[in-house]
Order: structure tokens, then C-alpha cells, then sequence
């Protein structure tokens, strides 16, 4: 007689989509090892693929198959092609190219995967040189991957954002806070011919922030203020400063919003775009599980949701507003803080 099934009872479908998590990782890394996604905007056709790549034309085919499956390609009448995905994101020729950036998130979130139960019973190990989060060798390395996904994704935000801003057409002079290779700044700036900027990140940064500036044709409008934020005088008379991602190496927070404060004009506006953990930080899932690895070995530096707009209140800021932004990285908090102006203040 056939087992009655409750129709109220939980599902094991999620056990089956875990196991494929590792499953689409891994065709994702082969497919940049093998550079197919370049390939597929040359042909098609699997024979001249396989030949190409002196590959097994079976075991190309299946991985082809694979690849159409988890959206990747499409596949019609025996050809293959790159999906949009595959066409904006996973092409080296491209400067939206993200594919490097995936192999460096893999290496830094799931480097402890193996040893979970492990660091559960020891607690976080030491964390050395370049595995530190604020390590400038660190960032320097990722300076290709960070200025793609600036092009990608955050500069063309940034300028949607502050040009809805009403203050936007008023606005002189700007900072990029932790810009890192500054192409929102410069966005910005390309935007507003009258517009002024200053980046502020860590030495090795501000650097390639300046080759980036001076291959824009943008050096006599953009200033380079090299070092750690804490430490470094920001300058005052900013009608904009830009955080994006940037504030989780704030030693006092407290302190650090009110220099924040002091460094805008009557009436200048704080953007600050960061995750905000809910729920008890256990949501949204995506921050909670990408960045597990890191919190195990010390290295917890999600806010909770609210903290960083409670700050800004707390430094003395007039007005704060606060937004959910639902983007590729996941849900995302846009906190905006205004400065008195001069006549309220």
C-alpha cells in the first residue's frame, strides 16, 4: 500500500540544493580555467571548440550541457552561445570581467570550510599577512577586481544615487571615503564638469586610484589623500562624501563619524552604503553565510542594521534616512545623513 504523504510536512528538497552549491562553484571555475566564455563569443560549434582547446569532445559537451543548465550558456539546434551572464561578467576581454573576483571571494569564504566542526571546538586561529582583512597587501592584490566591479556595478549606483540627491546640482567638491581604485569618484566627477573630488584610501590604493584618474584625463580635478582614515587629516569643505563598504576598519566609531561631520559644509550630505544584518544576525542569508568563514577566525565585521545610521544621528547629523537596496552582493542598507544648515544650526 503506498505510503500516505503529509502534505503539511517539511520537504528534504532544500538537502538536494545544498549538494549543488559546490556543484555550480565548480563549474564556474572551469569554465574561466578554460576561458569558454571567450570561446563561445568565436563559436558555437563543439568540434571546433573541442579542437580549440585540444579537449575531449564528449566531456566538453557534457560540461557545455552543465553550463546551459545553471544559466551560463544556452544551447539550440547543437550550438552553444553565452548567456547575457556569461557575456558581461565572464569574458577577460571585458571590463565588467568578474571572474577573477569570484576565484578571490572563493579563496577568502571558503577557506575554512573543511575545518567548520574544527574552529567550532578551538575557536579562530591566528590570521596572518595577507588573510587580514585590513591588510594593504591584500587590497593592492585585488585592485583589478575591485576597479571591474566598480565599472560593473557600484559607479553606475553611485551616480544614479547622488544625482537623485536635490543638492546634487549645487555640489563643488566630493570624497571617495576607502574608494579604493576610484572609479566611482571619477564617475562622478565625468558626470559634473564643475565637480571636484578627493580619494582617500590606503597608499597602495590611492595609487592605482591615481593611474585610473590620470588614464581618464581627471588628475587636475582629483586629489589622492594616501593613508589609513583614522589617522589622516580628510580635509573639510566636502558638499558630498561617498562610504561604500568602507567602514568596518573605523576604530571609534563614535569619533569617526563626528570627523565625517567636521569635514562637510553646512548642509552636505553622508552616503553610506553597507549591509545590515536583521533577525539576530542570522539574515539576510546571503552576508550571514559568505562571510561564516571570516567570523570563525575573528574576522566578524558585519553591522547590525541600524548601527551605523544610529552614529550618524549620535555625531550630531540632522537628518538620516535609511533604504534597503536589494543588489547582485545581496541586500544592502543605504543610510543618507545631512548636515545642519547654516541657518539651522
Amino acid at each position: 500500500m503506498p505510503c500516505e504523504i503529509n502534505d503539511d510536512a517539511q520537504s528534504f528538497g532544500p538537502l538536494a540544493q545544498w549538494l549543488q552549491g559546490p556543484v555550480l562553484l565548480a563549474l564556474a571555475e572551469a569554465a574561466i580555467e578554460l576561458d569558454l566564455p571567450e570561446l563561445l563569443a568565436q563559436t558555437g560549434d563543439l568540434d571546433a571548440l573541442a579542437r580549440m582547446l585540444g579537449a575531449h569532445r564528449v566531456n566538453l559537451g557534457l560540461l557545455l550541457d552543465a553550463m546551459t543548465a545553471m544559466g551560463l550558456a544556452v544551447k539550440q539546434d547543437g550550438r552553444y552561445a553565452n548567456t547575457a551572464l556569461g557575456e558581461m561578467y565572464l569574458r577577460r576581454q571585458r571590463d565588467t570581467y568578474l571572474g577573477d573576483m569570484l576565484i578571490n571571494l572563493k579563496q577568502m569564504q571558503h577557506r575554512h570550510l573543511d575545518k567548520l566542526a574544527e574552529l567550532v571546538r578551538s575557536g579562530p586561529p591566528e590570521v596572518h599577512g595577507a588573510q587580514r582583512l585590513s591588510s594593504p597587501e591584500r587590497w593592492r592584490a585585488s585592485a583589478g577586481h575591485l576597479a571591474n566591479y566598480q565599472r560593473a556595478y557600484l559607479a553606475p549606483l553611485a551616480v544614479e544615487l547622488v544625482e537623485a540627491l536635490p543638492e546634487f546640482p549645487a555640489m563643488k567638491r566630493a570624497l571617495d571615503l576607502g574608494g579604493g581604485p576610484g572609479l566611482v569618484i571619477m564617475a562622478l566627477l565625468e558626470r559634473r564638469p564643475d565637480l571636484r573630488g578627493a580619494l582617500c584610501d590606503l597608499p597602495p590604493l590611492a595609487e592605482v586610484a591615481r593611474e585610473h584618474a590620470a588614464a581618464r584625463n581627471l588628475e587636475g580635478r582629483l586629489a589622492f589623500i594616501a593613508g589609513d582614515y583614522n589617522q589622516v587629516d580628510l580635509g573639510q569643505g566636502y558638499d558630498l562624501i561617498w562610504a561604500s563598504h568602507t567602514l568596518y576598519y573605523a576604530k571609534d566609531m563614535d569619533a569617526f563619524m563626528q570627523k565625517l561631520l567636521a569635514a562637510l559644509n553646512p548642509g552636505g550630505v553622508f552616503i553610506c552604503l553597507h549591509e545590515g544584518l536583521t533577525e539576530a544576525r542570522t539574515a539576510p542569508s546571503l552576508h550571514v553565510l559568505a562571510r561564516l568563514c571570516l567570523a570563525l577566525e575573528g574576522q566578524d565585521v558585519s553591522f547590525d542594521h541600524g548601527f551605523l545610521a544610529e552614529n550618524m544621528r549620535r555625531a550630531g547629523f540632522a537628518r538620516v534616512t535609511s533604504r534597503p537596496i536589494d543588489g547582485p552582493m545581496g541586500l544592502v542598507w543605504l543610510d543618507v545623513a545631512r548636515k545642519a544648515r547654516a541657518e539651522e544650526q
